[in-house]
């Protein structure tokens, strides 16, 4: 049975378009970037900087592609698969994620969260979590399968996931230390790796979406209310590993 049903497109699958949607939605996000002038390593210590920094460059950006991808009729391949992957106890990893994230806005200091920080927080859960995951483990998921076929699992979760982590790089030009660099892309690159599995898992990108976008906002949350992020945050990077790791050794069954 095929992964994805690609009956409803309009117009045939292919990497190249998934490719133009990937810069597309990159040139406006970071275009935005330049012109609010934001400094990254300051994105989430305000509601202002979470406002010019995360929610309207991601709102922007998954407004792109909401038009686009409705012009090309991918909407079912990019967000259900016809298939999951098993086995059943990869579970645990979106279980793990939210159990993360709970954790954060559990910890808040609720007295410093003011309306306005909770707003655009709450929009740029909703841009981060439908852009970034729509335009890598969406539509580029969706080109790479046309690509190398469905029984190439493999490259398609890698080469989406090194694009994914490729979206982080051009961070540095916007404040963000050279030195730190490689290890967000790093830890990013794992990340992605969980997402990926996750939608596999379930069986569509909403599951993704929803999680990468509360993780974000939980984690700039903590930020701007003084708190340290929950040290949980570092089991989900060692599990995805060992996942990943069962996952291949099954050959993505």
């Amino acid at each position: 049975m095929p992964l994805a049903d690609n009956s409803s497109a309009r117009f045939k699958p292919s990497l190249g378009a998934a490719l133009a949607l990937y810069a597309g939605y990159l040139g406006i996000v970071f275009a935005t970037w330049v012109f609010n002038g934001v400094d990254y390593q300051r994105i989430g210590e305000s509601a202002d900087t979470t406002r010019l920094g995360y929610a309207l460059p991601t709102l922007f950006g998954s407004a792109f592609l909401v038009v686009a991808l409705s012009g090309l009729g991918w909407w079912r391949p990019v967000l259900f698969d016809s298939t999951r992957l098993g086995p059943r106890w990869l579970a645990v990893l979106p279980v793990t994620v939210a159990v993360v994230i709970a954790s954060n806005l559990l910890g808040l200091q609720t007295d410093r969260l003011g309306a306005d920080l909770l707003l655009w927080s709450a929009l740029g859960a909703v841009g981060v979590g439908f852009g970034e995951e729509v335009v890598t483990r969406g539509s580029l998921v969706v080109g790479l399968r046309s690509r190398f076929g469905e029984a190439r699992q493999g490259r398609v979760w890698l080469i989406s996931t090194l694009l994914f982590s490729a979206m982080h790089v051009p961070n540095v030009f916007f404040g963000l230390p050279l030195w730190a660099m490689p290890f967000q892309v790093l830890l990013t690159f794992i990340m992605g790796t969980a997402l990926y599995l996750i939608r596999r898992h379930t069986g569509t990108l909403i599951v993704p979406m929803v999680l990468h976008g509360l993780w974000d906002s939980s984690l700039f949350l903590t930020v701007a209310t003084g708190r340290e992020p929950s040290p949980l945050q570092f089991v989900v990077y060692p599990l995805t590993v060992l996942c990943a790791l069962a996952v291949v050794r099954r050959g993505w069954r």
